[in-house]
């Protein structure tokens, strides 16, 4: 079976340029049969590093949608084109603040061996840190961060989508923090799970049971996954082409369309609880995270020696251009 994956990019080339290298320098974006860049409304300088991308990384086998800026059904309609050129695949999305490990794509690639006949099977995603399910997981099979979590930012731990995590950008530079350095981070978490209990773990929507080995006196480790079935954030997902047609295709409105469909056709979700991604920022966190240095000390900890902007440059750049925007708002505002 061909593994495909889908990046979808529109407006910010600083994080697709550390979304690429992470691929490139940790090996996994060569072992994929095409990396298919979905992009959305891209001009200019961002078009030009697309249009680049087979001449700077010629050992990935890369190809090129164009659709148009927006979201819903522009974006829905890419995946979907991509998948009718490559038919009979397994399929792999992240957006271009997802950024990933070493080993991320041959563990979503387990996860899929394992569960594949299941016909509940839906979708496969890692741990993202930035996200509420993924933090969900990091805050309750590390107790003492959880702990400290609730101290710091008097918010609960929760799977809710639209969570602390998801709301709240402080909440989620923690989150990326504390994980910065992925490959450290999978280490370690790898090494909690081999001791953890994950059967423990609430929130999610079938006994956790059903999905591990027979425990016998020798007993293996339980193996890392765990199942849900309710909406999440899809900022790295992978799915098969069974399930494409299952659905009828990639949903129009996308990410909502999945989180409604899935529970009602009494789908799951398979979590990889031993492989950690970062996503950057979600919409409501991005001007606050833009003014931090958080970017640059992804790319620091992740792909040492790369070329970088300066952190107080780069930060600068951020933030004047947030100007106009914000401008534009304090123009329009209703008084009180």
């Amino acid at each position: 079976m061909k593994k495909i994956l889908m990046i979808l990019t529109s407006h910010r080339l600083d994080c697709l340029r550390l979304c690429v290298d992470m691929l490139a320098e940790g090996g996994s974006g060569a072992r994929f049969d095409r990396v298919c860049m979905l992009c959305s409304g891209v001009t200019g300088r961002h078009k030009r590093y697309v249009e680049s991308l087979p001449e700077r990384f010629p050992n990935i086998a890369w190809d090129f949608i164009w659709g148009e800026r927006g979201r819903g059904k522009p974006i829905s309609d890419m995946q979907n084109a991509c998948v009718q050129r490559y038919p009979d695949s397994l399929y792999f999305k992240i957006d271009e603040d997802t950024f990933v490990s070493a080993d991320w794509d041959l563990k979503l690639i387990e996860a899929h061996e394992r569960f594949k006949e299941d016909p509940q099977l839906s979708l496969i995603t890692p741990v993202v840190t930035n996200n509420q399910r993924g933090a969900y997981h990091l805050l309750t099979t590390f107790p003492e961060l959880g702990e400290e979590f609730v101290r710091r930012f008097n918010k609960p731990i929760v799977t809710d989508r639209m969570g602390p995590v998801w709301l709240i950008p402080h909440c989620a530079e923690f989150m990326i923090r504390r994980f910065l350095h992925l490959e450290q981070a999978n280490e370690e978490i790898r090494k909690r799970l081999e001791t953890t209990d994950r059967s423990l773990e609430t929130g999610d929507s079938r006994p956790q049971t059903q999905n591990q080995e027979p425990k016998t006196k020798s007993a293996a480790k339980p193996p890392p996954f765990l199942t849900f079935s309710y909406p999440f954030s899809i900022n790295c997902i992978c799915y098969d082409y069974r399930h494409w047609q299952e659905i009828g295709g990639v949903p129009e409105e996308d990410e909502n369309g999945w989180g409604q469909w899935i529970p009602a056709n009494g789908k799951i979700i398979v979590l990889v609880a031993d492989a950690l991604v970062h996503h950057y920022a979600f919409f409501v966190q991005q001007r606050w995270l833009d003014r931090t240095s958080l970017l640059e000390d992804i790319r620091a900890g992740n792909v040492p020696g790369s070329r970088h902007p300066r952190i107080p440059l780069a930060r600068l750049g951020r933030t004047i251009s947030q100007v106009p925007e914000v401008l534009r708002e304090r123009l329009h505002r209703k008084p009180a």
